[in-house]
């Protein structure tokens, strides 16, 4: 496995020699949890609504920060776990790790792309569904409704995620961040993908960037990285305008038999913050939220 290069006052090292502990303790409701890959201690904050019942079934939604954010953060940022009291689900909040590229050491993600060498080949997606099998070992998750979204590189990363991990997620929502990662075989599985970008977004372009420059970004513009998605799974490559206002346009990649959902919320403006309707006009929790109820795997 992959081995991230980390500092030791940053990070928690256990002996450990494999991807995973089977010590791993039982994620605690409502806290921060702990657990051990490719022998570094990993974090995440797991949120249960006061409706829960072991007894029923309720989905999984997978909350990813920023880049310098955590989980903590983005759980106050993002109204997630404001949802999930509503509607009845659970979120997961993974924390990227701190890496040495830049003196503040942020927490990051490996989306792919540029990221890759940044983070030094840290194993992020293998995470993930370690900590996705834990949760789901002690919580009555339903495996046909886990999701995932996130927020500028955790939008980044959300699209990676989706495609390692095609047949286990049943859809995505990238916010604010491009696809990056490179597939080295077409996924397995099909996965829906509702993506959220500003027009004005002045931290991510909409229209992409390009560098020469290593330790700059690059990524390509929202609607080429949905092109290329459409791809993959055989859809159109030109969109469709389906809707539009004064804050917003939506465009679909029309697919064969209409899966996966292929759509784009094209904001007029929201910068590069999480929308809401003071921001944007919009509100990205309950779009979001809409859009994972409406698709299931399988």
């Amino acid at each position: 496995m992959r081995r991230a290069f980390t500092f030791s006052a940053l990070l928690l090292v256990s002996s450990s020699c494999g991807s995973n502990d089977s010590s791993d303790p039982a994620p605690v409701a409502n806290g921060l949890n702990r657990l051990t890959h490719d022998g570094i201690t990993r974090t995440y904050l797991l949120h249960v609504p006061p409706s829960y019942s072991a007894a029923r079934r309720v989905p999984l939604v997978i909350g990813l920060h920023g880049y310098t954010s955590s989980s903590t953060s983005f759980e106050g940022q993002s109204g997630l776990s404001v949802k999930a009291d509503q509607e009845g689900f659970i979120v997961a909040y993974p924390d990227g790790l701190p890496y040495p590229w830049t003196p503040s050491n942020p927490q990051a993600w490996n989306a792919g792309g540029r990221y890759e060498s940044w983070t030094r080949g840290t194993d992020d997606v293998g995470f993930i569904d370690q900590m996705l099998e834990l949760i789901k070992a002690h919580y009555a998750i339903d495996p046909a409704r886990i999701y995932v979204t996130g927020h500028s590189n955790g939008s980044f990363m959300t699209y990676r995620v989706g495609l390692e991990l095609s047949c286990k997620i049943a859809a995505i929502a990238p916010h604010s961040g491009q696809m990056v990662y490179e597939p080295p075989a077409p996924p397995r599985c099909a996965v829906p993908v509702l993506h959220l970008h500003a027009v004005d977004d002045g931290s991510v372009l909409y229209e992409g960037q390009t560098s020469a420059d290593p330790n700059s970004l690059t990524y390509p513009s929202v609607e080429t990285a949905l092109g290329r998605w459409a791809a993959i799974f055989g859809c159109s490559s030109s969109p469709e305008a389906t809707e539009s206002n004064s804050d917003y346009t939506v465009q679909l990649w029309p697919c064969p038999g209409g899966a996966p959902a292929i759509e784009l919320y094209r904001m007029n403006r929201g910068d590069h913050h999480w929308f809401r309707p003071d921001n944007s006009g919009l509100s990205a929790v309950d779009t979001i939220w809409e859009f994972f109820r409406a698709h299931r795997r399988g």
